[in-house]
């Protein structure tokens, strides 16, 4: 591989990374939009979700984190170790993730305030270039472990969506 090949592979495993970076950010951050959703995943993307239930497409992925992150004062990912493979126009990328989730402050089940819950896991994706740049077209975290005085209630709330 010539310098310039290495450089532009380097060059593109930076922007795939950073699709991840800035969406975790914008969630963390409170800001998650359709400008991000649009900046970060395809059109037709996928994201599957711990417990295997997925969301599609880029309005369901912004109306679904919407409501999923609405029940936190605070979250803080931590993701580390890129493994990003490129061939052509599309890549796959793994990455650690590290997500502490800090539940609101309730009047209506005052048992989840000041409580947290930390999980562990790998984030799985597949990536396309459309109109040149760089998107998600599937996301999956899969958990490893989850621990912290708050993990009955994210139970109990993913049971009572069934």
């Amino acid at each position: 591989m010539t310098t310039e090949e290495q450089q532009k592979e380097l060059v593109e495993k930076t922007q795939i990374t950073d699709l991840l970076i800035q969406y975790f950010a914008a969630i963390d951050d409170k800001c998650i939009s359709m400008e991000i959703v649009k900046a970060t995943f395809s059109s037709d993307a996928k994201i599957i979700r711990p417990d295997d239930t997925e969301i599609v497409g880029q309005e369901n992925i912004l109306d679904g984190h919407l409501k999923s992150f609405a029940r936190f004062k605070a979250t803080h990912h931590v993701i580390t170790n890129f493994i990003v493979d490129i061939s052509n126009d599309t890549a796959t990328l793994r990455s650690n993730v590290i997500a502490n989730h800090v539940w609101a402050n309730n009047e209506n089940n005052p048992s989840l305030n000041n409580k947290n819950f930390l999980a562990d896991g790998v984030l799985s994706a597949k990536a396309i270039k459309v109109d040149s740049h760089w998107r998600i077209s599937e996301l999956k975290n899969r958990v490893i472990w989850r621990t912290g005085d708050g993990m009955k209630e994210i139970l109990n709330f993913t049971r009572s969506k069934d």
